[in-house]
């Protein structure tokens, strides 16, 4: 599992790197530099072509709408303002 970083935006594409997110942006608040940089502000992107093409249109989607889910509530109990935005490609 790979997910780009790109501008210091996590992007979470492909489905395996959806079903993942949650795990990866656990991990992320938990380092003081990174917390430190972000200002309790995390930005992250959710792309949609490499997953519908990985799993199909139905299959990621439903992938997308899990993992913004799953970032939404780790986002608000880690205290951190989350921006969701959407990248198609």
């Amino acid at each position: 599992m790979f997910t780009k970083i790109t501008g210091g935006v996590p992007l979470f594409e492909t489905l395996d790197d959806l079903n993942n997110a949650e795990s990866v942006m656990q991990k992320l608040p938990t380092i003081p530099e990174y917390r430190e940089i972000i200002d309790n502000k995390q930005m992250v992107m959710i792309g949609y072509s490499d997953s519908a093409k990985d799993a199909g249109v139905m299959a990621a989607s439903w992938a997308q709408y899990c993992a913004q889910e799953a970032l939404i509530k780790l986002c608000d109990k880690e205290k951190v303002k989350l921006t969701l935005f959407h990248g198609r490609g």
